[in-house]
């Protein structure tokens, strides 16, 4: 069968307070719609299709998604229908699921898919919850068939069968059953639940689908966010520790979704970690440090208090120290900047040395420039090396220098003033 998923991402999302769409936010640095497709996408699906309202623009999505636009705000059911365009000619099997649930699985999702392939209608999904809840329940009949869901916002139902949210229907029956449906009377609203009842009282085949609870962990404020940042954070920590990667204190490390760490890497206390990290064997980030957009190589020593970003790439046996910022730098192979420095749009030959408190002067006001030291160069502490520049092979800079002219294989560079003594120029104190 061809399979469709309409992904419900419509709602205003007001509980998170932002001017950010409640399915933009991020957990682990990727977007919550981005983790629904990114599940959906490792899966052959035929067809997705994203709802959404006149206020929250998909359209970076729109290549590879259909984008369909609820012009009203009238509830999950009337979000369905507003696909019936879109889904006129197709035929198989349609999956709902939700922009705001991050934790979804490709497991849960071909289960609704294959209990519609294997003939039955409607799919539903579930959990069990012994604690007072608000989720919506499944009502049973006494042959444990799904008779219909029932709000329970009070938490005073008796049933522990809570409803999953994800449904599964037959591209035969859905827009038949989703006609069906009558608004709230209190919201007015039209509620893709009440399908269940409206398929057991016309003798649908409903199956039940039961899942895990966090599955469907929808993020609806700002609390909700703070949750699934810290269920994905455990979930990455034990990834990388059956890896082969040391934490030495996992709780205080940060990963992101993308992140990519080798065996045999150690990560000290309190290490941020952002989008586009690769860390290979061997290397050490110690404590304090925010890595984002880099790639580390083998044996590379970093830390504490650094900070690499910007394309950076560090070859093997790298040692970069205490407070230095690199931005966009690609080093050769045993380069060292141990202290105090910042390195901007800078290419570093093997070999070389970059001495404490220097910086390469990179922006002028108006455009970023480049710097370019040779292989087994030496920068002298507290030397300012202004771009656009280059420094050779085997070439020296004298400590406390400013450059500004290039410098040739070889030479020694010094850009400061001579030091000069006056003779009997000594302060005396005076006598009391």
């Amino acid at each position: 069968m061809n399979v469709c998923t309409v992904i419900l991402g419509a709602g205003k999302g007001s509980r998170m307070k932002s001017i950010t769409p409640k399915p933009f936010h991020k957990v682990a640095n990727l977007k919550l719609i981005d983790w629904v497709l990114n599940t959906l996408n490792s899966i052959k699906i035929d067809k997705k299709i994203i709802v959404t309202s006149k206020n929250i623009n998909y359209s970076e999505y729109s290549k590879t998604n259909r984008i369909v636009i609820q012009n009203d705000q009238l509830g999950t059911g009337n979000a369905v229908i507003e696909t019936k365009k879109e889904l006129k000619n197709f035929k198989g099997v349609i999956v709902i699921c939700f922009a705001d649930t991050p934790f979804i699985t490709k497991k849960t999702i071909k289960k609704l898919i294959n209990s519609i392939e294997q003939g039955n209608d409607i799919a539903l999904t579930s959990f069990k919850n012994n604690r007072k809840n608000s989720y919506g329940k499944i009502i049973l009949s006494q042959n444990n068939k799904p008779v219909k869901i029932t709000e329970d916002r009070n938490g005073k139902l008796n049933s522990l069968l809570c409803n999953g949210g994800l449904m599964a229907f037959s591209s035969d029956i859905m827009f038949n059953l989703l006609s069906k449906i009558k608004p709230d009377n209190m919201s007015k609203e039209y509620y893709l639940t009440e399908v269940v009842e409206i398929a057991y009282k016309n003798n649908l085949q409903t199956d039940l689908i039961h899942i895990d609870e966090q599955e469907i962990l929808g993020i609806n404020s700002r609390e909700d966010l703070a949750l699934a940042e810290k269920i994905i954070q455990t979930k990455l920590r034990h990834f990388f520790l059956n890896k082969g990667v040391t934490l030495i204190d996992p709780e205080t490390n940060y990963f992101s979704y993308d992140t990519i760490i080798k065996k045999d890497v150690t990560i000290f206390p309190n290490v941020f970690i952002g989008e586009g990290v690769k860390i290979d064997s061997g290397s050490s980030i110690l404590s304090f440090c925010h890595l984002e957009n880099c790639y580390i190589k083998k044996n590379v020593l970093i830390g504490p208090f650094a900070r690499i970003r910007g394309n950076t790439i560090l070859n093997e046996n790298n040692k970069i120290g205490n407070f230095v910022e690199l931005k966009n730098v690609i080093s050769g192979k045993e380069v060292k900047i141990n202290h105090l420095s910042y390195i901007g749009d800078t290419s570093i030959g093997k070999f070389s040395n970059i001495g404490a408190g220097s910086i390469t002067c990179n922006y002028d006001g108006h455009k970023k420039n480049k710097t370019f030291i040779g292989s087994n160069a030496f920068v002298g502490s507290n030397s300012t090396m202004v771009a656009p520049l280059k420094i050779g092979n085997n070439s020296t800079i004298g400590a406390g220098s400013v450059i500004t002219e290039d410098v040739n294989n070889g030479e020694l560079a010094i850009g400061r003033k001579r030091q000069v003594n006056k003779k009997d120029r000594s302060i005396t104190k005076k006598k009391s």
